[in-house]
């Protein structure tokens, strides 16, 4: 696939944060650039802008605002990324599949080759968000039904026009297959490739930034959400609360969500790359303890800063971790703090944990993704 023309289609700017939905997009756009391809990104604007991968053009696309967070401005925006390809691309990407087609010219068998990624189904989203809601009356109703018609007739468009359909989740492929027929054989299984932090700083490095003692032990809980809630942060200081007790001085870092000021806790509210990669440097294990279900890339990132991942049993772990993540028996705080208080009691297990978490890490790399992707669109599927 090297040295390919290569249009990324991305939901957003380059991230400071590896939890923005377009930081998957980014990181394999880098891994592609670094391949060789000629690579471009276009996007949508937005906040908290980090900065462009080295040999990736970030080409911003801007859309009329008709309806903004309606179900067709994602489709507005694919017509027109759809017009700013480039007359001799190889191969597109879509991160996430979204909605609408990019209306793109192409013959049977010719480029461009189109790969999107199936993080989510968009029907189905939709559905259970308005769920949530009560509907104001018969004019309400209407329009749901009508926006979740414009939902569904987007993304079988998107779909369609896709060669490749990469994902990990299982439920993903049954949905796309039970809402829109999809052929088994369009599905292929890659992971999702998680961004690579800043070089991490020398263990006493981070602790003096973050005013620990060198010889206390460490406790980092990465948030999925800014919201507490979501993000388990209760959950996470309960099971805290009830080891500190057996471990003098020990600290919680919580990084991404605001934590009350109990003893012993530290909170970064800020999530940017930095602010994780000096967290993670100065820490001996790392909790997550989201509500929300889905797959947290903070796993893959304490994992390949050798931190071992506490997780829920509920948690979505797409690969076999093979010895390098502990899952707690049950979502009870109880549970966590257990699990929790063998690991900072021993050590040894700690580096075992943390020798196997790297292997784990290691099919998230970009890198490995950008292979994986060129391998299943060297050939398309009829």
């Amino acid at each position: 696939m090297a040295g390919r023309t290569v249009e990324v289609v991305a939901v957003g700017p380059p991230p400071q944060d590896p939890y923005q939905p377009a930081a998957s997009a980014w990181a394999l756009a880098s891994a592609l650039a670094g391949r060789g391809d000629d690579v471009r990104v276009l996007h949508l604007a937005g906040s908290g802008v980090g900065p462009t991968p080295s040999g990736v053009v970030d080409v911003p696309v801007e859309i009329p605002l008709r309806r903004p967070g309606g179900p067709g401005e994602l489709a507005e925006f694919a017509t027109a990324a759809g017009r700013r390809l480039r007359p001799n691309v190889d191969l597109v990407l879509r991160d996430p599949v979204g909605l609408g087609a990019l209306g793109m010219r192409r013959s049977r068998s010719g480029p461009p080759v189109v790969g999107a990624f199936g993080r989510s189904v968009e029907l189905r989203s939709f559905v259970g968000d308005r769920a949530a809601r009560s509907a104001a009356g018969i004019v309400d109703r209407f329009d749901t039904w009508l926006d979740r018609r414009t939902v569904r007739r987007l993304e079988r468009a998107a779909v369609q026009e896709a060669d490749r359909i990469f994902t990990d989740d299982r439920e993903v492929v049954d949905a796309f297959a039970k809402e829109y027929g999809v052929p088994s054989g369009k599905f292929v299984n890659v992971p999702t490739a998680v961004p690579v932090l800043p070089p991490l700083p020398g263990r006493d490095a981070s602790r003096q930034d973050l005013r620990i003692p060198p010889d206390v032990p460490v406790v980092v809980a990465p948030t999925a959400f800014e919201e507490p809630g979501p993000a388990g942060v209760d959950r996470v200081l309960e099971a805290f609360r009830r080891v500190r007790p057996l471990f003098p001085g020990v600290r919680l870092v919580v990084v991404g969500a605001p934590a009350p000021p109990d003893p012993g806790v530290i909170s970064l509210p800020d999530r940017g790359a930095s602010t994780l990669a000096d967290a993670l440097a100065g820490a001996n294990v790392a909790v997550f303890a989201r509500r929300a279900p889905g797959f947290d890339p903070g796993v893959v990132l304490a994992a390949r800063a050798r931190v071992p991942p506490i997780v829920l049993p509920d948690a979505r772990l797409p690969l076999d971790p093979e010895g390098g993540v502990k899952v707690a028996p049950s979502v009870d705080p109880g549970d966590l703090a257990s699990v929790l208080a063998e690991l900072l009691a021993d050590p040894a297990m700690q580096k075992e944990v943390g020798r196997n978490a790297v292997r784990f890490a290691e099919a998230f790399l970009p890198e490995r993704v950008a292979t994986a992707v060129g391998e299943a669109l060297s050939s398309r599927s009829a």
